[in-house]
């Protein structure tokens, strides 16, 4: 929280030229704030994330599937304000960390384009909520990042404690169809409660 406390320092000093200094620390310091401290890549391929109490799931709606093959990053953070719904991740170094063929090993392969996934009420009991964001470019180093602001369902508050971050695939560029699978997650989960 501290890290996010000085950067909204720094957009103080520069809001208070315009006379928007209250607006911006109210939009980004207040509410219950959820931080990951890492963005791993996804270990188990094909994993599967947010699963509804009646045991069904289907993919792309209420559950999304995790990529055939591993990737990795080298670092990356992310950060949710339940309240206001604002959103922020960047991510490092997100590359394919397992290919039979070798060819896309260490590369981002065909991916253009990242999407940030909040995923509410991951487990039952409740049905879990998607919200994404829009979609950033993937760099060809495997950076991506993303600042703005979410309409999150009153859900994502109802349990806290149950809510999940992705990076999704957005965007490719010819071969197999892997948008909209998820090959990243925030890790290191820390809650911050401001508005008490």
């Amino acid at each position: 929280m501290k890290a996010l406390k000085h950067r909204h320092a720094r957009q103080c000093v520069a809001a208070l030229l315009l006379g928007t200094c209250a607006t911006v620390v109210q939009a980004h310091d207040d509410g219950t704030w959820l931080e990951w401290e890492r963005i791993v890549g996804i270990i188990q391929p094909s994993g599967l994330v947010g699963w509804p109490s009646d045991g069904e799931c289907n993919i792309g709606i209420d559950c999304f599937l995790g990529t055939p093959a591993p990737w990795s990053t080298t670092g990356g953070t992310a950060a949710v304000n339940l309240h206001y719904g604002d959103v922020r991740f960047v991510v490092k170094g997100l590359v394919v960390a397992g290919d039979p063929s070798f060819s896309n090993l260490g590369t981002t392969s065909v991916i253009r384009k990242v999407k940030g996934t909040v995923v509410c009420n991951d487990t039952a009991p409740g049905v879990p909520v998607f919200v994404d964001t829009p979609a950033v470019q993937l760099s060809k180093r495997g950076n991506a990042q993303f600042r703005g602001h979410l309409a999150l369902p009153s859900r994502c508050l109802s349990e806290p404690n149950d809510v999940v971050f992705l990076i999704r695939i957005a965007e490719i560029n010819g071969g197999p169809p892997l948008v909209d699978l998820w090959n990243a997650f925030g890790a290191v989960r820390r809650m911050t409660n401001t508005s008490q």
